[in-house]
């Protein structure tokens, strides 16, 4: 039997169609809808139905629910958003004694053809003329199954199937661009069992980040330090050393890099502050995806001071910030490192505010100043991340 073409398949149902038809599109995630998501909407009238019921995390579904809705908006496209609703419960359901499975397994199937299942249902309550999937998109989705199952379900509920396998023809090269472009938050895994998680920890200055970094590692978290990595890229036999001597000459001497004559001279002037991050994130994110990729760890944690600043927030699976009172966090600055009340306002002026970052992050932890509190939260956490790596 010769193996069918779906991308030809789907060119050939759009060639004949007349108008601009109904269709019922269910989205899994924003990437995998920005490979075929404009072509679509020149072809079809579209609704968009966000269903998955997979996604183990609930801030995990409402930021990828999220990034739907913003790519749409960003796109100017006119699409209607039809939120599924969370319920893990269904998932469970669907799959089974197969929950844990292996991924593009038994599990895989039973999970896709259940939300295939409930999208046929929407398309015909709705009065859509096709229904279809974003799913096809993923490399590592099988879209000989996927348009098998859906095939089958809107069979059975008296709406037609749009063949797709939105990853050929430029598809995967599109999502690069599309989520590049506007920010597009790019998941590492389908929902149910990431083989990694990586969770990026930030927070202002002397806000308690790098305590609860220590703590989640002293738990079994992998952890890597980006002021770390920063300060090893910056000494000599580093690119980065090399192109910050050649930008700012005043700050170092005798083949050292003098760091605070550095910040003085960066704090105090945006564009210069612009020029170093330009020549230092680049590389210290290059450096961080290796160290993590090559530890072999399940659960990675990134302590990253500027996450958002230095747009490595697409690095994390799962974004924690650290809050705590700008007067504590100060007095915390001057016991640690001398820093004075006006050295200390250059720096958190140059950051972005608590609220700024509560409205990007995951999970908000509060730090109080009470260590027992932050290793409970830290405990807390790391069991949630464990149960959600190991699928239970």
């Amino acid at each position: 039997m010769n193996k069918r073409d779906f991308r030809k398949e789907y060119e050939d149902v759009v060639s004949r169609l007349g108008g601009r038809p109904s269709l019922l599109l269910h989205v899994c995630c924003a990437p995998c809808m920005s490979a075929g998501i404009e072509e679509l909407a020149e072809r079809f009238r579209i609704t968009a139905y966000f269903y998955d019921p997979n996604i183990t995390v609930r801030s995990e579904y409402l930021r990828r629910l999220d990034n739907v809705k913003k790519l749409i908006s960003s796109l100017s496209l006119d699409i209607p958003v039809i939120d599924g609703g969370y319920d893990p419960e269904e998932y469970d359901g669907a799959v089974g004694k197969e929950k844990g499975g292996i991924e593009g397994g038994a599990k895989c199937r039973l999970c896709i053809s259940s939300r295939l299942a409930k999208a046929a249902e929407k398309a015909a309550e709705l009065g859509a003329e096709y229904v279809t999937t974003t799913l096809t998109a993923s490399p590592v989705k099988d879209a000989g199954m996927i348009n098998e199952e859906g095939e089958r379900h809107a069979a059975a509920n008296g709406v037609k199937w749009l063949p797709t396998d939105f990853k050929k023809k430029g598809g995967c090269v599109r999502t690069k661009e599309l989520c590049s472009r506007f920010g597009i938050y790019r998941q590492h895994y389908c929902g149910c069992t990431p083989d990694r998680l990586t969770i990026a920890v930030t927070g202002g200055i002397a806000s308690g980040k790098s305590a609860l970094t220590r703590m989640l590692g002293e738990l079994g978290a992998y952890t890597v330090d980006a002021d770390r990595v920063t300060r090893d890229l910056q000494t000599p036999g580093h690119k980065v050393y090399d192109d910050i001597v050649a930008a700012f000459p005043g700050c170092a001497e005798a083949g050292t890099l003098d760091r605070k004559a550095l910040a003085r001279e960066v704090f105090a002037d945006a564009e210069k502050l612009r020029r170093l991050e330009n020549i230092v994130h680049p590389e210290v994110k290059r450096e961080m995806r290796r160290l993590a990729d090559e530890s072999g760890s399940r659960i990675v944690v990134l302590e990253i001071p500027l996450l958002f600043e230095s747009g490595m927030e697409s690095e994390a699976d799962i974004v924690v910030t650290v809050t705590a009172p700008l007067e504590a966090r100060e007095k915390r600055a001057g016991e640690r490192s001398g820093m004075t009340a006006e050295e200390f306002a250059r720096v958190a002026s140059a950051q972005w505010t608590d609220e700024e970052r509560r409205k990007r992050s995951d999970v908000v932890v509060v730090n109080d100043g009470s260590r027992a509190s932050l290793e409970e939260k830290a405990k807390e956490l790391y069991g949630e991340w464990t149960r959600l790596i190991n699928g239970a």
